[in-house]
């Protein structure tokens, strides 16, 4: 008689499930290996978008339409800064617009925060570092504690690194930006 016999027929189910079964682990390993190369590009899209902003913002720093004295740079700190631009062409900043903006990282939270006005919105999150370096004219490193570095800052470099407890190493962005509203080199 032909045919299969019952051990047969359960030696061919048994390899079609291992069969089955490395498939599943094969395309479950590529599905794990396709979210984390997203998740990483968009890790990678969000700091960028925060250093976009950054640069942006310290482009226009200084910004005196009127020539009342508006200074661009209030605060310099290497791990803060606050930008000042005379964006409506009045001769005053109004300290609760987007004329007054700073960037700093929560300590407790530990997001890059863009403090406009009074509203403080975070725009990273797990900053594990931020740091700025000012120089000047000349292209010479300025202290950033020093009075004069607010009025002598021809351009603003910072770096930026971002950390995720998934991940086993950090992200990275630098950059900087010449002020557009100071005297050319």
């Amino acid at each position: 008689m032909k045919g299969f016999t019952l051990v047969e027929l359960l030696v061919g189910m048994l390899l079609g499930l291992v069969a089955a079964a490395a498939m599943t682990a094969l395309v479950r390993v590529g599905v794990a290996a396709w979210e984390r190369a997203g998740a990483e590009a968009e890790r990678a899209l969000e700091i960028a978008a925060a250093a976009d902003q950054l640069a942006r913002d310290l482009r226009v720093a200084g910004y005196d339409p009127t020539e009342a004295g508006i200074g661009g740079l209030t605060v310099t700190a290497r791990d803060r800064v606050e930008i000042t631009a005379d964006l409506d062409g009045n001769g005053v900043i109004d300290p609760t617009s987007e004329e007054r903006i700073g960037y700093r990282v929560a300590a407790t939270s530990r997001s890059l925060q863009r403090v406009v006005g009074a509203q403080t919105l975070p725009i990273l999150a797990e900053v594990s570092a931020f740091m700025l370096a000012y120089r000047g004219a000349d292209g010479g490193a300025l202290d950033p504690d020093a009075a004069a570095t607010a009025a002598d800052a021809r351009v603003v470099g910072f770096t930026l690194t971002t950390t995720d407890p998934d991940r086993a190493r950090p992200l990275h962005v630098a950059g900087g930006v010449r002020l557009l509203n100071r005297d050319a080199f």
